[in-house]
């Protein structure tokens, strides 16, 4: 686990060595070719700044795995770390930014640096207008951990060195690291959005396609930004409000749960598919759900319409009421439309549920039957899954939705 004081929380002004650079230029080699340093950086940034175009425009921006944001509070003396845990972001100009170990925070010093006068108390929606303008009566201090890309020289060589050069020219770093910083800002990062092509930033034109392609004959930035030279692409992965202790201050404590919710997500294409069509794609597939199949009705000899709703699996007795399953079937009387009959029993069988109705119809009359998979009134089968929609719908695990079965009940001969 590597450690950082109060000392270190204002984020270093840092170069990527990477870059500037042109991805769209790449090496030709003939024979007898003498190559210099700058032909290998060369053929090193065709590859790499085109990755991490393709990253940004393709991909996305945000937390692909791990990178949790916990405290961690100490007794024997009394203190206050956050620990960010290892894990791997991808930040708006497409540079992966891994974290290969736990990171320590100390906080325990913090409200007696120069960084705590940068901090501000937390605001939140409804707060009385006299307590925001009644200077210093919050003492809390609100805080955002961040996560920047971070590029460092390393493993000095030997380097052939022209006459009378200084003694430090013999030795020339042979690595370049791909690093990181995890540190406290006062304020939050800009919105990575702007380097992206946001869909959720536009409501018209109505349709999908054309949304996108408004975004995309539109970009946000000049795509040279992403291979122009060294910028800064910070990533927010938690917020905090802090509380100092004692007085005079000791210590600082948290006020309020670490929020990890305020970071941008990039979860992987196989799990946005698997959330989109309900179906896991990247393994075996799981469970079947529990789904309505399908609906008819019959006339029995009593005079009732007997409807009866098919169902995947044998429908919990416990959960079938009134309100969880109705039967409508259409009057063409005018100004009467759907009418809902009175149903005077209710059941469950193997295959289902059969829903006993007052009154004959007649032939040819459309009728729907309405089952619930939401709300407190939601199916469930024997084994305690809720009723997801229609089979056939594709409905995240887990998950409950309502069915609407519609069909014709035609006399037969």
């Amino acid at each position: 686990m590597s450690t950082m004081t109060a000392e270190t929380f204002t984020p270093l002004d840092d170069l990527d060595p990477a870059t500037p650079g042109d991805p769209f230029t790449r090496l030709r080699y003939h024979y007898g070719q003498l190559l210099g340093a700058e032909d290998f950086e060369t053929e090193q940034r065709y590859f790499l700044l085109r990755s991490r175009l393709h990253n940004a425009l393709l991909h996305g921006v945000g937390t692909a795995w791990g990178l949790r944001v916990r405290a961690q509070v100490t007794t024997e003396p009394a203190g206050l770390r956050l620990i960010c845990e290892p894990g791997l972001a991808i930040d708006a100009l497409g540079r992966e930014i891994y974290v290969p170990q736990q990171v320590c925070l100390d906080l325990t010093g913090l409200a007696a640096t120069h960084f705590w006068g940068d901090l501000a108390p937390p605001t939140a929606p409804g707060d009385d207008e006299a307590e925001e303008e009644e200077e210093g009566a919050d003492p809390r201090r609100r805080v955002y951990v961040v996560l920047s890309y971070r590029a460092c020289l390393s493993a000095p060589v030997p380097a052939v060195t022209p006459p009378c050069a200084d003694s430090d020219a013999a030795l020339v770093h042979s690595r370049i690291l791909d690093g990181y910083r995890v540190c406290l800002q006062a304020e939050t990062p800009p919105d990575p959005a702007a380097t992206q092509r946001d869909i959720t930033a536009l409501s018209a034109p109505p349709g999908v396609r054309e949304r996108l392609l408004e975004l995309i004959l539109n970009p946000s930035l000049d795509l040279a930004r992403f291979w122009g030279g060294a910028d800064e692409a910070p990533l927010v992965l938690a917020v905090l409000d802090l509380r100092p202790v004692g007085d005079p201050v000791e210590r600082v404590e948290l006020a309020g749960a670490i929020d990890n919710g305020v970071r941008a997500i990039l979860p992987s294409l196989q799990a946005v598919a698997d959330l989109a069509l309900g179906v896991r794609l990247d393994g075996a597939p799981g469970a079947s759900a529990f789904q309505a199949v399908g609906v008819s009705a019959a006339l029995e000899e009593t005079g009732e319409m007997i409807v009866t709703v098919t169902t995947s699996a044998p429908v919990n007795a416990a959960t079938l009421t009134a309100p969880s399953v109705r039967v409508l079937y259409w009057d063409p009387t005018p100004n009467v439309g759907w009418t809902e009959p009175t149903v005077s029993n209710r059941a469950v069988t193997p295959t289902g549920i059969v829903i006993a109705v007052t009154g004959a119809w007649a032939s040819a009359t459309r009728f729907q039957v309405l089952l619930s998979g939401t709300g407190d009134h939601a199916l469930l089968d024997t084994q305690g899954r809720v009723l997801a929609g229609v089979v056939g719908e594709s409905v995240p695990a887990g998950s409950g939705r309502d069915a609407c079965l519609f069909s014709v009940y035609q006399v037969t001969p």
